[in-house]
């Protein structure tokens, strides 16, 4: 199997986790058949790893795909300059992901900041692949070990995501999910928790009517279709007393309200899955650590998890 990795803004901690992370995961003998490139300018590499004194890293151990962009390396900050080298990388990684150069990529993390000023006009990287298939229905997963989230809405405001919520939305988002555990995580039969969009799933339309309305019949539809999927949970008790245990994948009415518990709960080692599509792409859960750059003391679980996650849904899709 080959990975391709996209180097993430570089005044970030990507490449050091990245650096870090290889030797996390090539230190398990069922990887050492798997090969690992990284797209960005080997002038730009070096440059950082002599600036952050790093002593840790084996450049050997992964192939180099030279973006041929240069860049000054600034630790910390947001650049046009950063924003374009993480842009050239990421679509240069793209493009030979589906030439069937490489079977999975993994994404360091970007700056949105850096990459708009560069021109990049997508809020994050999953609605970048996503736009490369757009008739095909995709979900952003966050997981660590059998905890499987997705946002049913994922960079939206708050205030506009009651409205957001329908029925087709729920319907089409969660049979897409329920896909993914079955051909992904190779979960025969995946028990789906739902949780509610208000305090208490509206405590029966006190404190809101979507439960009533728009969460709990899609639910019955969606076990007539098959899919064994429960709610609307109300998420402070599903999560305080453990009831996400019993599930093998969990549908957040918005953004923090399931990756917050997951992000805790995984101590910085959780996995971004863009789902739904027909390339493999997988990245750590955190950003560019922009107040730690530099410093060598970024933990690069996140990343060593993302490369074998890659690896553990290229074996089921093979299998299917």
């Amino acid at each position: 199997m080959r990975i391709i990795v996209s180097s993430g803004d570089v005044n970030g901690i990507g490449l050091e986790v990245f650096l870090k992370g290889l030797e996390v995961f090539f230190g398990a003998s069922l990887h050492k058949d798997v090969e690992v490139a990284l797209c960005i300018s080997p002038n730009v590499l070096q440059k950082y790893i002599e600036l952050c004194d790093f002593d840790f890293c084996k450049t050997e151990s992964f192939e180099i795909i030279d973006t041929e962009f240069e860049q000054e390396i600034s630790l910390g900050n947001e650049t046009e300059e950063s924003g374009m080298g993480a842009r050239r990388s990421i679509e240069m990684a793209t493009g030979l992901l589906l030439e069937g150069k490489y079977d999975a990529i993994v994404t360091l993390p970007i700056s949105k900041k850096s990459v708009q000023m560069a021109g990049w006009q997508f809020p994050g990287h999953t609605e970048y692949f996503a736009s490369l298939y757009p008739e095909r229905e995709y979900n952003m997963i966050l997981t660590h070990g059998n905890m499987r989230v997705i946002p049913l809405t994922i960079h939206e405001a708050i205030k506009n995501i009651a409205n957001l919520i329908t029925w087709d939305l729920l319907i089409n988002k969660i049979k897409s999910f329920n896909s993914s555990l079955r051909s992904d995580f190779g979960i025969k039969e995946p028990r789906i928790a739902l949780l509610g969009l208000n305090p208490h799933s509206g405590e029966n339309g006190t404190i809101g009517d979507e439960e009533i309305n728009i969460i709990n019949p899609a639910i019955v539809v969606l076990q007539k279709m098959g899919i064994d999927c429960r709610g609307a949970f109300s998420s402070d008790g599903f999560f305080g007393f453990g009831d996400y245990k019993n599930y093998d994948g969990i549908v957040a009415m918005y953004h923090d309200q399931g990756l917050i518990p997951l992000k805790l709960l995984s101590g910085g080692a959780g996995v971004n899955i863009t789902s739904g599509l027909p390339i493999i792409r997988t990245s750590p859960d955190h950003g560019t650590g922009f107040g730690i750059a530099g410093k060598g003391i970024a933990n690069a679980d996140s990343v060593a998890g993302s490369m074998k996650m890659a690896v553990e849904i290229y074996i089921n899709r093979k299998r299917l």
